[in-house]
């Protein structure tokens, strides 16, 4: 199931939000985000995208037996408008379990209102308690310093940069390999055994504690 589960939950500014499925037809809410360089360029691509690619994107998504996929519905005087997806992508491994996880908010209107943040709570929270991973990696591209601040808020830190990946905006961008470790005591134990963990990431640990408890407190899962 290429899906999660619906979560419910409430951004730190009162907007109400669910992380949910979507169909098919729905695709085209997207192609106002993803026609645009000021998004595309942050997710390593430099062409529109059409209904006919995003649909797809959606067949091969749901098909993917490795991820977990949920639409970003927001709701307001009871109507759900779906503003843009996040995933938990490319599960892998045997008893440490990594995986890559990515965001993208479409709708401009619903920038800077703390959606960001309240989903990367609940789909960390899910990605441990849910699926018991390990490890959860995300990337980010230099000039995309809000997408870093929000993700170094909920436990995520660098784990290192690789030069030069893209190339936007007449210059070569450097990505920079973010990771989110589960703070539970077996998974910790598990992933550094008896080396002694970095400064900055027991500080990434304390903050990803933050974001659990804040999700375990507001999140509801369906």
């Amino acid at each position: 199931m290429a899906f999660g589960p619906i979560m419910k939950l409430q951004t730190d500014t009162g907007l109400e939000v669910e992380l949910a499925p979507f169909m098919r037809d729905d695709v085209g809410a997207f192609l106002p985000g993803f026609q645009k360089a000021s998004i595309t360029r942050y997710l390593h691509q430099n062409s529109a995208q059409t209904l006919e690619t995003e649909q797809e994107w959606y067949d091969s998504m749901i098909r993917d037996q490795t991820s977990r996929t949920w639409g970003i519905w927001a709701v307001e005087d009871t109507r759900r408008h779906l503003i843009g997806t996040t995933s938990i992508e490319q599960i892998r491994g045997s008893g440490i379990l990594t995986a890559t996880t990515g965001i993208v908010i479409v709708d401009d209107a619903y920038h800077g209102r703390g959606i960001a943040t309240a989903t990367h709570r609940a789909r960390s929270w899910y990605a441990f308690n849910s699926l018991a991973i390990t490890r959860l990696v995300s990337y980010v591209y230099d000039g995309n310093g809000r997408s870093r601040h929000v993700i170094e808020k909920v436990g995520y830190s660098e784990h290192h940069e690789t030069r030069n990946e893209c190339f936007a905006n007449g210059k070569w961008m450097s990505v920079h390999v973010m990771e989110c470790l589960n703070p539970d005591d077996w998974a910790w134990r598990l992933w550094w055994g008896s080396d002694r963990p970095p400064r900055k990431n027991l500080e990434a640990r304390r903050r990803t504690e933050e974001a659990l408890e804040w999700a375990r407190a507001h999140v509801t899962l369906l």
